[in-house]
C-alpha cells in the first residue's frame, strides 16, 4: 500500500529542499522534464549576456496545504544582448543545489514560447516554484 504523508510533513520537506544554496539556469536543449532526469540532462545557455542566478531561502513564500508550495517572491529576470550559444534556443528553466550540482527541479515554458530565440534586448522572466504533494 502506498505511503501518504500529513499536510504538516509536506511541509518540512519543502521547507528541507528550498533551504539549500540553489541556483535558477536557463536551458538551450529541446527536453521535457521528466523523473529519471539529472543536471546533465539540460545544456545551461550560454553566451547573449546570460548568467545563473542564486536563490535565496529568504525569498520563498511557502504555503501549506495540499499540496505545499512554494513561489519565489522576486521575479528573475535575464535581459540578452545579443543571440546565445548554439543552439541558440531557450526552452525553460531548471534548478541545481550549489552543494553538490545535482538537479532540484525542472519546468519547461509553455507550449506558445518554445523554443524562444533571444536576441539583443530580448527578456525572460520567471517566477520560481515548488509543489510538493503527497500521492496515494
Amino acid at each position: 500500500m502506498p505511503q501518504v504523508i500529513n499536510d504538516a510533513q509536506e511541509l518540512e520537506v519543502i521547507n528541507s529542499r528550498l533551504n539549500n544554496n540553489l541556483t535558477i539556469r536557463l536551458y538551450s536543449n529541446n527536453v521535457t522534464p521528466g523523473p529519471g532526469d539529472s543536471a546533465a540532462t539540460y545544456t545551461e545557455v550560454s553566451g547573449g549576456g546570460y548568467s545563473s542566478f542564486p536563490l535565496t531561502f529568504a525569498n520563498w513564500t511557502i504555503t501549506a496545504g495540499s499540496p505545499t508550495s512554494g513561489s519565489y517572491n522576486t521575479t528573475q529576470q535575464w535581459t540578452f544582448t545579443g543571440s546565445t550559444g548554439a543552439p541558440g534556443n531557450i526552452y525553460g528553466y531548471y534548478v541545481t543545489r550549489d552543494s553538490d550540482g545535482k538537479l532540484m527541479w525542472a519546468d519547461r515554458f509553455p507550449a506558445a514560447n518554445v523554443p524562444f530565440v533571444p536576441q539583443a534586448g530580448s527578456i525572460i522572466r520567471v517566477i520560481p516554484k515548488y509543489t510538493v504533494s503527497s500521492q496515494f
